[in-house]
Formats: C-alpha cells, structure tokens, sequence
C-alpha cells in the first residue's frame, strides 16, 4: 500500500508491504464408486471450499485501503474489520428518513428506508438521488464454490463431465446500467407505452398540452424542501411526500418512462443500486468422449494404445443469476480485487479432436 512521506524526502508517498489478513476456510474432497462391474464403471468425485477473510489491520493510522479496482463508480475496497473486497461507492441511492418539526427522526414511519426522489423541472422527472457518500454496497468474496467430476466407462468407451461452481458474491455489471440507461435492455420496456404498462394523460401544464402513454408513477419520496412547478402554475413544496401521493395531490404528472431510465443510469445522475448483483453460477465446464481401440487390434498393427476423444470445454451454464445471459465470469481484470465487468465478450467454447497412440 501507498504511505504518505515527509516532503523533506523528495517523495509523496512510498510503498510498502503491510496488513494483517485472517483467511478461515473449509475444504472438503469425497470420492466413490458407486458403480464397478466387468463391463461398466462410474467414478465420482466432489468438491466443496468456502473461504472468509477478514481485514485485522493495515498500518498505524490506516483503517481502510483502496484497492484500485475500479469499475465505474465502485471500487473494491479492503477495510479493517472488514474483508478484502468490500465494494464501496458514493452513487448508491439515498435511504428516506422522516423527521418531525425540529428535526428530530421519526421511527416506524413507513417511508422510512424509501429511495429519496430527485427532480428535474426541465423535464419534470423524478428518479432516485444519489446519497454522495460512502457507503459498503457489497462483497466480492463468493459463499462456496463446488465442482463434481464424473467418469463412465463402458467397454472400451469413456464419458467424463465436469460441473463447476460459484455461489454467492457480488458483482459490478456495468453493462447492466448503460444498457438502461440507452433503453436497449428489455427491463426498460416496462412502461414505454400504454400496451406495456404505460399511464396515459394529457399534461395540463401551459406550455406542453399533450397527450403521452409513457407515464410512470415512481417509487420514493421528495426531499424535505423540495419545490416543483405544478400544472396550474403554482410553486408546491412537496417533501417528505411520496411520488404517489403528489401525483394524487395533483402537484406532479407522471414521469415520461424514456426520462426515468436516462436519469436512473446516466453517468451524472444515476445511482448503483439495480447494477450490483449477486453473481452465483452452475456450469458444464467439461465434457468428453473417447473410445479406445481393441488391444488385439493394435497389437495388430504394432501400437500398444490408440484412442480417439472429443471434448468441449466451457460448454454453458446451467444456471446462473445475472439477467439477459452476460458472462458471470467475465472480469475487468485478473486483479484479485476486481468483481465485474465493462464491455467483456460473451463466453467463448472451445472443441477439441484427439488421436492418442502409444508405440
């Protein structure tokens, strides 16, 4: 990590090699099998690890460390009493708290824990507000991870597959918030018109009039203070209110649903919430096929072993959590620290043909 200098040294900082790390895991192998005969055998194997770490401490003065691993706004983060990965990042929406006439915090209300709304006249949007500050929004460290190796061989014919896996742990799916934000993923449809769920009105503001299809009512409340033009020409102080219930009040129309999405990922306004995912995944990384000759017949022609084999390698996933099939294992980079991706290719399989001899 990087350690601030004393200027008389010429530097601004020196690197060093420090902090105390607690890893406390579990590994467990079994193996069977569940089936031998002359003619036809299964060979089975399973594997099962789950590992935690914990940030003990770093260096005097020191309580957390940046990771440098960065994937838009979110960083990864290694943080005392912590674990190394902990993401983190200042876009995350703001949480509502009401208040009462002096300030003080109301409990049980149920607005509390509702997205604080932000608002934009010029297009008389509401979306979530960023909370600009920090804030730990998710882990990267998985639960577990397991595989199951199996091997059937019947005569001179073998069948091996292999299937791996990852559950639990957040990832950064950048792709996720640009593609909302542009409108070309099929979670921005919701509401685009009336067929899809869109409100239908005619604006009673002077300066528009028309008639739209794409409204939505959003989720949250204004902020205390919060000023809006309503229909009728009137400034309204709508805070602590919920879209819904100034929507009601007739002090908002609905928000146009192309606007919400622009606002809900764009780079100056959008927050983190709907982009970090739990990332766990069941794969096919490994099949194959061989089939090797009789031994008389390659006695016959001077070889002591010839076989031949298919195998497909990365083959599909059985099961995962991301949406719209992007790559759970796509990543920035090999740094550890990283969880997520940004303009990764899909998965790529590979096919293998072999002929093994032996003389």
């Amino acid at each position: 990590m990087d350690v601030p200098a004393l200027v008389e040294s010429g530097v601004s900082a020196f690197y060093i090699n420090a902090g105390n790390i607690q890893n406390r895991g579990i590994e467990i192998q079994l193996y069977a099998y569940p089936v031998s005969t002359d003619n036809f055998k299964w060979n089975t194997s399973f594997n099962l690890s789950r590992n935690r770490n914990k940030i003990i401490e770093l260096y005097p003065g020191r309580t957390e460390f940046d990771l440098q691993a960065k994937i838009g706004e979110i960083t990864s983060w290694a943080v005392v009493g912590g674990s190394y990965g902990t993401l983190r990042t200042q876009i995350h929406s703001e949480s509502f708290q009401a208040k009462d006439a002096v300030g003080n915090p109301i409990a049980n209300d149920p607005r509390n824990g509702m997205p604080v709304l932000a608002w934009r006249s010029d297009a008389r949007a509401a979306f979530p507000k960023r909370s600009n500050t920090w804030q730990n929004v998710g882990d990267i460290n998985p639960l577990f991870r397991a595989g199951w190796d199996n091997t059937f061989t019947y005569k001179n014919f073998s069948l091996n597959f292999l299937i791996d896996s990852k559950i639990g742990g957040d990832f950064v799916l950048l792709n996720y918030r640009y593609g909302t934000h542009t409108g070309v993923l099929p979670n921005t449809i919701q509401g685009r018109d009336a067929q899809s769920g869109g409100i239908s009105w005619t604006s009673q503001y002077a300066n528009d009039r028309g008639t739209y299809d794409d409204g939505r009512i959003v989720y949250g409340v204004f902020p205390y203070g919060q000023i809006v033009d309503a229909p009728d020409g009137t400034k309204v102080d709508v805070g602590g209110m919920t879209f819904e219930e100034a929507y009601k009040a007739g002090y908002v129309e609905p928000t146009h649903t192309p606007q919400f999405f622009y606002r809900y990922g764009s780079a100056s306004t959008g927050v983190s919430d709907y982009w970090i995912l739990k990332n766990s995944w069941i794969m096919l990384r490994q099949a194959a096929l061989s089939y090797s000759l009789p031994k008389k017949f390659c006695s016959s022609i001077k070889l002591n072993l010839l076989s031949f084999s298919i195998a497909g390698r990365d083959l599909g996933y059985l099961y995962q959590t991301l949406p719209y099939n992007f790559n759970p294992q796509s990543n920035n980079s090999n740094n550890t620290a990283y969880s997520g991706e940004n303009g990764f290719l899909p998965m790529t399989r590979n096919f293998v043909f072999s002929i093994r001899a032996s003389f």
